[in-house]
């Protein structure tokens, strides 16, 4: 704001010391943050319907405003206007006319909405500082501004509303779904596989799996590795026949015991927590119980510590009803 302050009060001193009268309105902008200043300005060589500050002024802002209609728009914007109290006709000659008090009034407004008016009171001088001695002299005198009196404004609105930009909205239930929840994979060929029986609970934001009765076990007669039950979660399946992966899954009920051949491991009142939001492709989802495994023993090729199996339900089960 200040390099636009400075920048405007600067061009305000030729055209009123060649011709004696009044800068009428001008104004500047500057596009970006590294763009120089870019000018709109009136004076003596246009000609508007009314030759006069005011009217001026209010043209620079409509023409500004049309201009940024179609662009986003400068950083910040700056109009100063000449005030001069008394006919403005007569206001002419400089230090040898009628010396009306003047005035030089500056909006400065960015786009957050921040508005500054400075006003500066002015006159012609013939006896001016080196500072003041600007530009040659023409005979009207020189250009003495006094000290500025800085106010806040309310900004006149330069810039287009910023578009709404409406999110999409995700399916919302009306009451959480309660439904039984039965899953086994006793029948296939995994190392550990398990059979859960419990009841599902669905909300905006998340589900609970609630099983009455988790077993895990060991089923292959040719099975002879060690297998070791880590931990087992739950949480959601996604994809399609080419391919799918467990999403949001819940906090792990750990384990940590070894399972031989025919082995059982059996849990009671077991609760799973996964936060996931509501979604249109839960309506062919499903939920999936995960298995992490050690195999092997260390220094055996077989060994690994990251080895998982699956047990899952039919799809639609997270579906609305």
């Amino acid at each position: 704001m200040l390099l636009l302050d400075r920048e405007l009060l600067g061009r305000t001193i030729e055209p009123l010391q060649r011709w004696g009268h009044s800068f009428y309105a001008l104004s500047l902008y500057v596009a970006d943050s590294a763009g120089p200043p870019r000018l709109y300005s009136y004076g003596v060589e246009h000609s508007p319907l009314v030759n006069e500050p005011g009217p001026i002024a209010d043209s620079l802002r409509s023409a500004m405003r049309l201009h940024f209609s179609n662009s986003r728009g400068p950083r910040t914007v700056a109009v100063i206007i000449d005030s001069i109290a008394g006919p403005f006709s007569q206001a002419v000659d400089g230090i040898e006319g009628p010396q009306f008090p003047r005035m030089a009034i500056t909006e400065l407004e960015d786009r957050s909405g921040r508005c500054r008016r400075l006003e500066r009171d002015y006159r012609f001088v013939n006896d001016p500082t080196p500072d003041e001695r600007s530009g040659p002299a023409w005979g009207f005198g020189y250009i003495r501004f006094d000290a500025p009196r800085i106010t806040r404004c309310h900004p006149r609105g330069f810039w287009p509303p910023d578009p709404v930009v409406e999110l999409p909205t995700r399916p919302h239930l009306a009451a959480p779904i309660v439904r039984p929840l039965s899953i086994s994979s006793l029948n296939n060929y995994f190392s550990v596989v398990g059979r859960f029986t419990g009841q599902l609970t669905i909300y905006d934001d998340s589900i609970v799996v609630q099983f009455d009765t988790l077993v895990a076990t060991r089923r292959l007669p040719d099975d002879t590795q060690a297998v070791k039950l880590d931990s087992i979660r739950v949480g959601v399946g996604a994809g399609d026949d080419r391919g799918w992966s467990p999403l949001h899954d819940s906090p792990a009920l750990r384990i940590g015991r070894r399972l031989a051949r025919g082995g059982r491991i059996v849990r009671h009142d077991v609760r799973f927590v996964m936060q996931h939001e509501r979604s249109e492709r839960d309506a062919n989802a499903w939920i999936v119980v995960t298995f992490h495994i050690t195999t092997g023993r260390p220094g055996e090729k077989d060994y690994s510590r990251a080895a998982t199996t699956y047990a899952h339900s039919k799809r639609g089960v997270l579906a609305a009803p």
